[in-house]
């Protein structure tokens, strides 16, 4: 197929884009919406808006699949609702998501895109006048035609270059080295709550260009915190967002704090036991290799197994003991076929551990996620700051496992 009947196509079929509303949203609410966004609009010429439109309408379908998924109530007892766990511990808790006001909000915004996309596509850009995003270059980057006209610094330069420690240098240069191989094949797979296929096996040039952060790499205080192999072995990129490629500030003069992406993390880490003032949530796109490859730990800060150890005006530090009796029962398993959606409401201690002793490959393997903030917009509760935690024994050090945890919460204002 020659590449402008390709372009043609997918036009079109961004048009077409459009989806029938769940009952909780105002069609009234949809329709016509006004976007005011953070920044000025992008210009391109002829030749660069080819491929900021095929970015541009990957996008648009990343929103409505992930939209449909999060309101899909065909796999469980929720209605116009997916199913998601809250909290890890005494057996697990789960919630249909939507109960949530901020995931209302989140999805009608992206509804306000999807269903306006002429007029949300102002405050769209490729972002290609920003540093410190990056191509994670190889095999995605040389097959998709939007990133190699980017041409953003690769994470081979980025590692070689803007990363002091020795040992997440390597690490990070692995991670470089088989990123296509995590992101893509058989193993990456949807869950079935999602109307499509929005990872990098369907849209290549969004996974390819939408601009990577390691966000650990860099040295800085938090990362004394912080495992080597986690800081060498974890991605993210924002597509929709204050910091991605879909930069609204409001819509129909209502603040929007929805920030959407995905992450990556490799096998054989421990994302460290972490919290941060705004809502998150995940969708697990990854089959494991084997039970319980993928699992996760989450405690809510007014849980019965949190302590308070002090408090002042803006933050309380708490401890948990990781390391007590029937620990392991307290992290669940998920993937794109079990459980694969989780919510972690402000300030949830949570953490993510990846064991890759059952892969063939553990290398060339990762758990992939489609990720999400909901309220990201409210700055006065420390916006984009995650809190690492660490051992109570040993303060200003990684916390295992294995231990009692000591963290800082933000005291939320309202």
């Amino acid at each position: 197929m020659k590449y402008n009947t390709l372009l043609v196509m997918m036009l079109l079929s961004s048009s077409a884009m459009a989806s029938e509303l769940p009952s909780f949203l105002d069609q009234n609410d949809i329709n016509n919406a006004e976007f005011t966004c953070l920044g000025e609009e992008s210009q391109y010429n002829e030749d660069d808006q080819k491929y900021v439109d095929i970015l541009w309408n990957e996008t648009l379908q990343y929103l409505e699949s992930y939209a449909v998924a999060l309101t899909n109530s065909e796999n469980g007892p929720c209605l116009n609702s997916d199913e998601a766990m809250y909290d890890s511990t005494e057996g697990g808790k789960n919630m249909c998501i939507m109960d949530r006001r901020d995931m209302k909000l989140m999805v009608k915004n992206i509804y306000q895109v999807i269903n306006n996309p002429n007029k949300a596509k102002k405050c769209f850009g490729a972002r290609e006048d920003v540093n410190w995003i990056y191509s994670p270059g190889g095999e995605l980057e040389q097959n998709s035609p939007v990133a190699k006209w980017l041409k953003r610094e690769s994470f081979n330069s980025f590692f070689d270059n803007k990363v002091t420690n020795k040992d997440v240098r390597k690490m990070g240069k692995e991670f470089t080295k088989n990123f296509a191989k995590m992101v893509m094949g058989d193993e990456v797979k949807m869950p079935s709550a999602f109307p499509t296929d929005i990872s990098a096996n369907a849209l290549p040039n969004l996974w390819a260009a939408a601009g990577w952060f390691p966000m650990y790499a860099q040295e800085s205080k938090r990362n004394d915190k912080n495992f080597n192999n986690i800081r060498g072995g974890y991605a993210y990129a924002e597509i929709f967002g204050h910091w991605g490629l879909l930069r609204i500030d409001e819509i129909n003069k209502q603040k929007v704090g929805a920030e959407v992406g995905m992450t990556v993390q490799s096998v054989d880490t421990l994302y460290p036991y972490h919290n941060h003032a705004i809502s998150e949530i995940y969708y697990n796109m990854r089959v494991p290799a084997c039970a319980n490859e993928f699992t996760t730990f989450a405690v809510r800060e007014d849980s019965k197994l949190v302590t308070t150890v002090r408090e002042d005006s803006n933050v309380r530090t708490v401890q948990f003991d990781a390391g007590q009796f029937n620990a392991q029962s307290q992290w669940l398993s998920s993937s794109a076929e079990h459980d694969p959606l989780m919510y972690f409401h402000q300030n949830t201690i949570h953490a993510f551990e990846v064991d890759g002793s059952c892969e063939a490959k553990p290398e060339e393997r990762a758990i992939v996620s489609v990720w999400a903030r909901s309220n990201a917009n409210d700055k006065r509760n420390d916006y984009g700051t995650t809190l690492l935690c660490e051992s109570a024994k040993n303060p200003g050090t990684p916390a295992h496992s294995d231990e009692v945890i000591q963290c800082d919460l933000t005291k939320l204002k309202w």
